[in-house]
């Protein structure tokens, strides 16, 4: 793989070289690629060296003394600033001119954007290639406002009587500086006068604000004020020494990318400042680190003023002790909360919400929460006073004992903290604490249990004991009585404010760094007169937490040089033609390597090995957390986006307690970790971390893995397997066999989340049992799934919201085993039916349910009814009898109702109409469809009777009253629709719509499979309901609606119709069985072989969903059946069908309802795949339940230098090339992983979290 592959592609060669002379000269396009005359080179060396010829002139003038220095830089800064305003003018009228200049004939459309046709020296195409302009018109006039005193200054900084006053005269060193010099200010000015060159060190992909041209001169800008500082003030006179050598060096840090651009730059030294002098944090993104670094500013303004002007150190130390608490806490959490319940006053409603893993303290700010911080504030404030007011009466010895304690505290909070992990002792050897399987649950648990009670001492010592301990030995001796106030005002506010709020910001390291100041000034007792007890403890803490924040970094980077320069020829797959003289040539510069380390080091910033290859540069300085965007603010979402997404709140739960008893080691903002389950792998970043909070961000990598994907996967795997499953009779000191990786195993923590299993079904769904099986399952689920809609339809048409949606993602289905139906008291039964359709509540497989838009409308009717009918109530087993379904027909009762009439609307009291729906339809077209096909004529003096032709008799009036469409046939096909009479008066409510009764298909072609509608399975889904009235017991009206012969015989003919069209009428003369499992395969995914009675059943999209999802649920059981064998009883099939409904999801996995069911939290998921790849079908079930999570810790430093060399080598080589060299397999570094784990648009992680903060007390 490693000669094999290459760095950079020809073209991407070709692209680098011509834009690498733009980076050295700040600008100047020298090497455009094709041939240009020559006045276009000249042009631009003329831009270039006019600030020069303008600074040459003044130079010679005030070396001549013709006139003053300072006269000369003002003079100088006014031409270079009409220098550089008309060149932009110039440049803005020509371009602006440029729709009235027009190309004669060009050669070659597809070259143009590539090759300019240059037409004269002051032309369009030159001024517009030259000059590109500005993109806000505004930065014409900044640019050249800036360009002034860069120059002016400049000037004066490299005057010859300046640098002779800097080196005593010495012509050599005046002449080279003077000349590189202006040289480097040529360069940094050329981005101000035209524009900026491609830079190698960048950070945000796009130059959104129009920065990047203040980049060079903002460092000149630094030179020059340091220049101007130490003319004032002697002291400085050494640094500007110093920095007059460097400044003709500044054009070879803008080359190699060391120089952050202001983007980087203002984010890192806030980040840099927060931590070390302030005692904050990392933080998660710009808005949060501005926010945090004003108020850490303001307190530390507050103590000061406190300590310089009411000159009380006890009121200073007990501000900062009390304000460095509050600011330890998770003030993001809580500004957020507050913001979300002021834009719900504001009618925001739920947009804002932010939804918790679980409930817990912690998690929210709540009353609790208040009420514990409360009381610890109160105790802060009590403590650190009644300490500091006696700290004059202290002794030595008082001293020592609190120094020893809190070493004491250090080593058994890292005992503590090992014992939660799987290795100890750096990650060494295995913990025989530890669990020696994850297999084995019981003995897993039992371990873990125990090791859960160390956790708790653990919590105490390190939440609790240890901040106390050390509140009161800092409150002690911060400001001893050897400071006196206000002189030392700023040492004592600056060092309270820092040490008192580490720690609570970061316990452990704070241990750390109290115990080395006590060790060290003990050592240096007696030595009073020194600089270092000069400092006071509070600025002694600063420095050491410096130190060994540099040293861990260190460790870190040194083990990344080498890690890169070994795997590069001891691995196979990494070497390269090159690499053995890579290593020797690495070996020779070794202390150069050395230095570019600790300059990383010292600046915080990453090594950066080029192409990763062992070639070793510094990185630019950037905050901790890497990348410019928002957290979770963009992912190449798939559809497998869905299960990351699911599972990050139950991760984040998880996470919660391996945090609180150390199982992860001592969290710090900076680390990586790697979580591995099932075929998933999620990358933990930490963010921030406070007094019982840790801020995460979750990624989650692809899950089609490629072939280096899987090769790093397979080492993770590998890793995962020794650290946590311990062979038989191992011994009591098992080593790590992987001690030098990349990854650290850590620990293992159960996740509620979902298994992923594949079954093949080859000998299942080929077998012709089984396809049998599945046409007659396909029956008995369609009745089950039509049966049940209707019950749901009518329960959600009594609550009056028919057109409501699904609100709630997560609900479970509160739906009894049996469908609830029940009629009010106040409604007169019928059994006649006027075929008008319900309103339907469209709960459907695919999730594709919509609104339907109802309206109302009513009927004049009589004034009263003299007869009376019983009522009916139908419930379900397990809810409560006063929840019931309005199912019957009729009028809904009102006080008022609106008559339509041709002229007016008339409102008046009306009684029901027996056997007749209420008016809330669908469309106004289904109403005329009734009147049209089956409502008999009423006469308005019959008294709701129909009119009779007396020449016709009653045979016709029978007729009018029975089933008109049943037994006729409407053209090219069957008619239900009309009103018919039911045999049972409780019946008409369990009808079909209107809309499903119109039958397009010819009797003669369905009339041979009637005899397989199941008819007792039919009666039985019917008496699985609760039948309840005032005079008749549940049997009996369960022997009424179940004899029905009319409701039966509709259902049959609709039932066996879908059936028909599913599996015979578009089979092409043969059976569903020959069609063998491609038929089954295309119809589960919805595509059902065509016939034209298709169309009908198109048409209606929700009788395709229901017959979809029947189908869907048919395969299903015969598939169970023919793994788990045959259903004996119709319970057993209800039982089976029932819980589908419930806890599963049958449908394709492709579809938004399957990841709408993910997100839901159902139970089980199953899916039919076709694997195109190896011609066999597959099942797919997914199953909620607990899986075993295996998280590491990676190495920081790798992590931060891979992803430096992506973003120099994609956004400055341009290197996007899949098979690059950077981007393959490295077992042993995981270089591919940590690739994808880049944000977007670098690396491809297929989710992305917003962050994740998750408490730990």
């Amino acid at each position: 793989m490693g000669n094999g592959v290459p760095l950079l592609n020809d073209y991407k060669q070709e692209f680098f070289w011509k834009r690498f002379p733009q980076t050295v000269l700040g600008g100047p396009k020298v090497k455009i690629g094709y041939d240009a005359p020559a006045y276009v080179y000249i042009n631009q060396i003329i831009l270039f060296l006019i600030p020069w010829l303008i600074g040459g002139i003044f130079t010679s003038l005030v070396a001549y003394n013709v006139v003053e220095d300072y006269v000369g830089v003002c003079i100088c800064g006014g031409c270079v600033f009409v220098y550089v305003l008309t060149v932009q003018i110039v440049s803005l009228v020509v371009r602006s001119k440029k729709s009235t200049v027009s190309r004669v004939n060009p050669q070659n459309v597809l070259a143009e954007d590539d090759e300019i046709e240059f037409e004269s020296c002051f032309g369009v195409e030159t001024i517009e290639f030259i000059i590109p302009g500005k993109k806000f018109k505004i930065n014409i006039f900044i640019h050249a406002l800036l360009s002034g005193p860069l120059c002016g200054v400049g000037m004066w900084y490299l005057l010859p009587a300046t640098l002779n006053g800097l080196y005593s005269n010495n012509t050599a060193a005046t002449v080279i500086l003077f000349i590189f010099g202006w040289l480097t200010l040529c360069i940094a000015q050329y981005s101000l006068t035209v524009g900026p060159p491609p830079e190698p060190a960048v950070f945000h992909s796009t130059d959104t604000y129009e920065i990047t041209p203040l980049m060079r001169p903002f460092y000149v800008f630094v030179f020059e004020a340091f220049f101007l500082v130490a003319r004032s003030y002697s002291s400085f006179v050494t640094v500007d020494q110093v920095l007059h050598i460097i400044f003709p060096f500044l054009p070879v840090f803008w080359i190699l990318g060391f120089l952050p651009p202001l983007d980087a730059l203002l984010p890192w030294l806030g980040d840099q400042i927060l931590v070390f002098l302030l005692g904050g944090s990392h933080m998660a993104g710009d808005v949060r680190l501005l926010c945090i670094f004003l108020v850490s500013s303001v307190a530390f303004v507050i103590v000061f003023l406190i300590a310089h002007f009411a000159e009380s150190s006890l009121a200073a130390i007990i501000t900062a002790a009390c304000i460095g608490f509050v600011l330890s806490l998770d003030l993001v959490k809580l500004t957020q909360q507050l913001t979300t319940k002021c834009q719900k006053k504001k009618g925001g409603g739920d947009a804002g919400k932010t939804e918790t893993p679980e409930s817990g303290f912690g998690w929210i700010w709540g009353w609790k929460e208040f009420l514990v911080y409360m009381v610890a504030l109160v105790f802060i404030g009590v403590v650190s006073g009644l300490c500091h007011h006696y700290s004059a009466e202290t002794s030595s010895t008082l001293y020592d004992v609190f120094g020893y304690t809190i070493i004491g505290l250090l080593v058994i909070v890292k005992l503590l903290t090992d014992s939660q992990t799987v290795f100890v002792i750096f990650g060494l050897l295995r913990n025989r604490l530890y669990p020696t399987s994850t297999h084995a649950s019981r003995p897993y648990l039992n371990r873990k249990r125990k090791l859960h009670k160390v956790g708790y001492i653990r919590r105490l010592f390190l939440d609790i004991v240890s901040p106390a301990v050390m509140l009161v030995y800092l409150s002690l001796y911060l400001a001893p009585s050897s400071m006196t106030l206000p002189s030392d005002a700023w040492k004592i506010s600056l060092g309270s404010v820092r040490a008192l709020r580490w720690i609570w910001q970061d316990t452990t390291h704070s241990l750390l760094e109290i115990s080395i100041a006590h060790i060290i000034n003990i050592a240096t007792e007696g030595s009073s007169s020194s600089w270092w007890t000069s400092l006071g403890l509070g600025l002694q803490l600063t420095v050491i937490g410096l130190c060994r924040d540099r040293f861990y970094q260190l460790i870190d980077q040194l083990y990344f040089v080498c890690a890169v320069l070994i795997t590069s020829y001891s691995e196979k797959k990494q070497r390269r033609s090159t690499s053995l003289a890579l290593i020797i040539i690495s070996i020779c510069i070794f202390p150069i390597i050395l230095a570019i380390v600790c300059l990383a080091v010292a600046l915080a910033a990453p090594v950066l090995p080029l192409f990763t290859l062992p070639i070793f540069l510094l990185g630019f300085p950037r905050p901790l957390r890497s990348w410019p965007e928002p957290v979770g603010s963009s992912a190449n979402t798939c559809a497998d986006s869905v299960y990351y997404k699911q599972v990050a709140p139950q991760l984040a739960s998880s996470l919660r307690k391996s945090l609180a008893d150390g199982s992860l080691g001592n969290i710090h903002p900076g680390d990586h970790y790697l979580c591995r389950f099932q075929d998933r792998m999620v990358w933990l970043q930490v963010l921030e971390k406070g007094y019982g909070y840790c801020t995460f961000s979750m990624k989650g990598l692809e899950m089609q893995e490629t072939s280096c994907h899987t090769i790093e996967a397979g080492r993770v795997d590998e890793i995962f397997e020794t650290a946590f499953e311990l062979e038989e009779g191992s011994s009591c000191c098992n080593v790590n066999k992987y001690p030098l990786h990349t990854l650290t195993a850590l620990e293992a923590v159960p996740v509620y989340t979902y298994s992923d299993a594949r079954n093949v079904l080859t000998g299942i769904i080929d077998s012709p049992d089984t396809l049998r099986n599945v046409g007659k399952c396909f029956l008995q689920s369609l009745v089950w799934v039509l049966l049940h809609h209707n019950a749901k339809t009518t329960n959600k048409k009594r609550k009056g919201s028919a057109a409501k949606s699904i609100k709630e993602v997560g609900k479970k289905n509160e739906d009894a085993m049996v469908h609830a139906v029940s009629f009010n008291d106040t409604w007169q039964s019928s059994g006649q039916d006027s075929g008008k359709p319900d309103s339907v509540d469209d709960i459907r497989p695919q999730s594709q349910a919509r609104s339907i838009k109802s309206w109302k409308s009513s009927i004049n009717s009589l004034d009263s009814w003299g007869d009376d009918n019983d009522s009916l109530a139908l419930e379900p087993i397990d809810t409560k009898k006063d929840k019931k379904m309005n199912l019957v027909s009729g009028f809904t009762t009102k006080n008022t109702q609106k008559a339509l009439t041709p002229t007016k609307q008339t409102t008046r009291k009306e009684a029901e109409l027996p056997g007749l729906l209420d008016m809330e339809d669908d469309d106004m077209e289904d109403l005329f469809k009734e009147l049209d096909y089956g409502m008999p004529v009423m006469d308005a003096t019959g008294i709701g009777m129909p009119v009779v032709d007396a020449r016709k008799g009653k045979q016709d009036h029978a007729a009018s009253f029975g089933l008109p469409a049943m037994n006729s046939m409407m053209t090219g096909g069957i008619r239900l629709a009309g009103s018919m009479q039911f045999n049972s008066p409780y019946s008409s409510k369990l009808s079909l719509p209107l809309k499903w009764r119109e039958i397009p298909i010819e009797k003669s072609k369905i009339t041979s499979l009637l005899k397989e509608f199941p008819t007792d399975w039919y009666k039985h889904v019917l008496s699985l309901l609760d039948l309840t009235a005032s005079d008749k017991n549940s049997d009996e009206i369960v022997g009424e609606v179940t004899g029905d012969s009319v409701l039966a015989d509709i259902y049959t003919q609709l039932v066996v119709a879908c059936y028909a069209v599913v599996n015979v009428l578009g089979v092409g003369g043969t059976d569903a069985v020959s069609m063998g499992a491609s038929h089954v395969y295309k119809v589960y995914t919805g595509d059902v072989p065509w016939s034209p009675s298709l169309e009908w059943l198109n048409e209606d999209e929700e009788l395709l969903q229901l017959v979809l999802k029947a189908y869907r649920y048919g395969f299903k059981l015969a598939y169970d059946q023919a793994v788990l064998g045959e259903i004996e009883s119709h319970e057993e099939l209800a039982e089976y069908l029932q819980e589908y409904e419930n806890d599963w999801y049958i449908g394709c996995e492709k579809d938004e309802a399957w990841s709408t069911a993910v997100l839901q939290g159902k139970t089980s998921l199953f899916s039919l795949v076709y694997d195109a790849v190896d011609g066999v079908y597959n099942g797919r079930v997914l199953s909620k339940q607990q899986v075993m999570a295996y998280i590491g810790r990676l190495n920081g430093e790798v992590v931060r230098g891979y992803w430096a060399s992506l973003a120099q080598e994609l956004f400055y080589f341009t290197n996007d090339d899949e098979e690059r060299y950077s981007i393959q397999a490295h077992p042993v570094l995981l270089r591919n992983l940590t690739v994808q784990s880049a944000d977007p648009p670098l690396g491809y992680p297929i989710y992305s979290s917003p962050p994740i903060s998750i408490p730990t007390l």
